[in-house]
């Protein structure tokens, strides 16, 4: 026991603490000498502990012609290591009373695995396999193409989905958010064993990953056991076109100078109409007012959206707005459900509301109810122990800083109806509008 000990306290010695003391509930932040970053937090969980993997493997890195690599290189790690098969990895967290969820957003995949706290170190060890040992069996990427290749028809075949994808294709025509996150049919069905494990090989590294854990467990024995399970992680660096992409960003996302729309058609009984406005990263200083100025559009019952467009006129039966937090500049989003009898309509109703925003402040009463909606909502997804370690995981990978997370609440609140009025005037102007529904007779 004296032995585990000893190395449990040497591994720790070699990890590299960030200068600084810690906040009372804040993560404790190590960035070891692989360059793997992890964050510990020690949290009453009734015997649980949530471990996030957040590894910077996402469309916003992918080659055009490799679109929906990262989702295929997921899917089919979860096939199978060089040890287990897919089902024996299946049986071996079913036994331990864990289980795994795997996700790819704009800007990251994720995996996060939720495990009783005394089995922690038999769950990190599987995770850890399935990161850094995957077998890429042909079959297994055969199937998983068959998989990808339903699910993107699928996808164009709901209008809602549709019309959000064609807005951002629209918005961003040089910039990798532009594709899918699935990709496309012509790109999944291209991608070849030797191209998924490139992929792996040149993003799943200690560098461009972040292990979060929160639950039941000491901060520094959480470091302890990251590192020992995540030695096996690569530690070279990231291509050079990625390692530039922050600074080229913005000639790739350029601020639109006029609107731009484009129109397909589904024969659906209702048609769907999306508008994007180019934002902001997350990053930048306007990212909490154009949340809130987002939130006074579209979010929830008592925005202007919903009164206005939906209440008043009666031209959609579903409306909202929403700005992501991204490493990149962000789109602010609307989205309606309409009758396709009405699209111009509606489409028209939405923008008034937008160039209302423009053309004067928000009054003060709206503004804090938007603020509290929008800080509360934040707050309502860390009550998941899973969301607990994923968020300041999160926000370290996408270049906010892992404090971000904790930051969110305040700097929202400092939001005035002045700032709501002056990133709408900033932001919300030449759109691109997506419309998906039947053509009319």
């Amino acid at each position: 026991m004296r032995w585990v000990a000893l190395v449990a306290a040497v591994l720790v010695a070699l990890a590299r603490p960030a200068p600084g003391s810690q906040e009372v509930g804040e993560p404790v932040f190590w960035r070891l000498r692989s360059g793997l970053r992890v964050l510990a937090q020690e949290l009453p969980a009734a015997g649980l502990v949530a471990v996030a993997v957040l590894v910077g493997a996402s469309p916003r890195v992918e080659e055009p012609s490799q679109a929906g690599i990262s989702i295929l290189t997921r899917e089919v790690m979860l096939q199978g290591t060089t040890r287990r098969g897919g089902q024996d990895l299946a049986e071996a967290l079913d036994s331990l009373g864990a289980s795994l969820q795997a996700l790819t957003g704009p800007d990251h995949t994720e995996w996060t695995v939720l495990v009783p706290s005394e089995h922690v170190d038999q769950a990190l060890e599987l995770l850890a396999e399935v990161l850094t040992s995957p077998r890429f069996a042909p079959e297994d990427l055969e199937a998983q193409r068959r998989v990808s290749l339903v699910r993107l028809r699928q996808q164009r075949d709901q209008p809602q989905n549709r019309a959000a994808e064609l807005a951002q294709s629209v918005l961003y025509p040089h910039h990798p958010y532009r594709n899918p996150l699935l990709g496309t049919p012509e790109t999944v069905a291209r991608l070849t064993r030797e191209d998924l494990v490139r992929y792996h090989a040149t993003f799943y590294t200690a560098p461009n990953t972040v292990v979060s854990v929160a639950g039941e467990l000491p901060a520094r024995v959480a470091v302890a056991k990251v590192q020992r399970a995540f030695s096996g992680l690569r530690t070279s660096d990231l291509p050079a076109r990625v390692k530039l992409l922050d600074s080229v960003e913005g000639a790739l996302a350029h601020r639109p100078t006029r609107r731009r729309d484009v129109r397909e058609t589904q024969q659906t009984a209702g048609a769907w109409v999306a508008v994007a406005y180019l934002g902001v990263s997350v990053r930048h200083p306007d990212w909490p007012a154009l949340r809130v100025a987002a939130t006074v559009l579209g979010g929830g019952m008592a925005s202007r959206l919903f009164q206005a467009v939906r209440e008043r006129e009666g031209l959609a039966y579903a409306v909202g707005a929403g700005f992501p937090a991204q490493r990149g500049p962000a789109a602010v989003t609307l989205t309606a459900g309409v009758d396709p009898a009405t699209v111009d309509r509606a489409l028209g109703a939405m923008l008034r509301e937008v160039e209302d925003l423009r053309a004067r402040p928000p009054a003060p009463e709206e503004v804090a109810r938007a603020r509290r909606r929008a800080a509360g909502l934040h707050l309502l997804d860390h009550e998941d122990l899973r969301r607990r370690a994923f968020y300041p995981a999160w926000y370290e990978l996408v270049g906010a800083g892992y404090r971000f997370d904790r930051q969110v609440t305040e700097l929202v609140s400092r939001v005035t109806p002045a700032d709501v009025q002056r990133v709408a005037r900033r932001y919300l102007e030449h759109p691109a509008v997506a419309v998906v529904g039947p053509v009319l007779p």
